[in-house]
């Protein structure tokens, strides 16, 4: 594993990431590399290759016009299957 060290990292990054760390039981160490690993889409040496950072993401409305613009997609047209 390599160390890198991190300068100039604003207060309230700071502030926050303590208190993530708190709150999660890890140490800060342990709660950067997490957020890290999030963020370029890697976890523990694998690059992250689904759509669970996204999924899940919609609200009510988005979710419903996504199925209004895809409504057309469902159905068969039967003269082109004969």
């Amino acid at each position: 594993m390599s160390h890198l060290t991190v300068r100039n990292i604003p207060v309230a990054v700071e502030a926050e990431l303590r208190l993530l760390a708190e709150r999660s039981g890890l140490s800060l160490n342990q709660t950067v590399i997490e957020l890290l690993e999030k963020a370029v889409g890697v976890k523990s040496g694998l690059r992250q290759r689904d759509l669970s950072a996204i999924a899940a993401t919609w609200d009510d409305g988005e979710a419903d016009a996504f199925d209004r613009a895809t409504g057309l997609f469902e159905s068969v047209d039967d003269e082109v299957w004969r």
